[in-house]
């Protein structure tokens, strides 16, 4: 079989460092998330292999990250079992409808750029319920894709650092004007890390850098109608976590630096009502 060739660059390059963290993760002794699905899209793509220097250092945080929010979206389908309604943003090359085993009860929606949708429309076999929208999410248009009576979960895995912050808190206001209820998941990165990801190896390959730091303050009184459920660190579930044994009490005693612990957390929301 011929691999498939793939050259994305920018923000969307960064997809395949995070593929490839999941299919390291995953041909370990004692994988973290275990993404079968990630090994096999590996195997079937031509990559420049630039992109992916020193990856693997990541593959815990990565990986412990995607594993707490699978576990957050399989929560909200349980609690909503006839009438769930998922928004996967910038999906890239996520396996997640398929490592949580979504429902057909549930409309489930894919967004990301026009050129990740179509690669990702070639590689993964979805169900026929999982609808693929291209689209940035920063665009207003797919929104009229969006059911306004069904609970809805909004996922952002990676992506809203590499957004500017008015497109952000955008795509934050409507998911809360346009849905009923639901929550709303995503990870944020410190200040700091907005400068480091420009001296980054990969990134700089990729063209690629954050755009978008956590400020808790500015986003409560940007965002009353959300209330906070979780706050966690992705560096503190990474250090107990991390399948090489002997990294772990390196990645404890870092952990005990504020700056590192807070580089990347997990944050999720509720909401209820929309306003008149």
């Amino acid at each position: 079989m011929t691999a498939e060739k793939v050259d994305l660059r920018g923000a969307a390059a960064t997809l395949l460092l995070t593929l490839y963290m999941r299919a390291w993760d995953a041909r370990q002794r004692n994988p973290i998330l275990g993404d079968r699905y990630a090994v096999e899209v590996m195997e079937r793509i031509d990559v420049d292999r630039r992109l992916l220097f020193l990856a693997s250092g990541d593959a815990s945080a990565v990986t412990c990250r995607a594993r707490t929010l699978d576990g957050w979206t399989r929560e909200f389908l349980a609690a909503h079992p006839d009438d769930a309604q998922v928004l996967h943003l910038g999906c890239g090359l996520d396996s997640r409808p398929l490592r949580v085993e979504v429902p057909e009860s549930c409309r489930w929606l894919d967004v990301d750029q026009p050129e990740v949708i179509d690669l990702r429309r070639r590689l993964y076999a979805l169900p026929d319920h999982v609808e693929t929208i291209p689209s940035s999410v920063s665009d207003d248009g797919w929104w009229s894709h969006v059911a306004t009576d069904r609970p809805t979960l909004a996922i952002a895995e990676g992506l809203f650092m590499y957004v500017p912050g008015g497109d952000v808190h955008r795509a934050v206001d409507r998911l809360t004007d346009t849905a009923s209820e639901g929550e709303l998941a995503f990870d944020a990165v410190a200040p700091w890390t907005v400068f480091a990801s420009g001296m980054a190896p990969s990134f700089r390959t990729a063209g690629a850098r954050f755009r978008w730091s956590w400020d808790g303050t500015d986003f409560a009184k940007r965002h009353p109608r959300l209330w906070e459920v979780d706050d966690v660190s992705v560096y503190d579930m990474a250090a107990i976590s991390e399948p090489r044994v002997y990294l772990r009490p390196l990645l404890s005693l870092a952990g005990l630096v504020p700056a590192m612990r807070d580089s990347m957390r997990l944050h999720r929301f509720r909401f209820s009502g929309i306003t008149s």
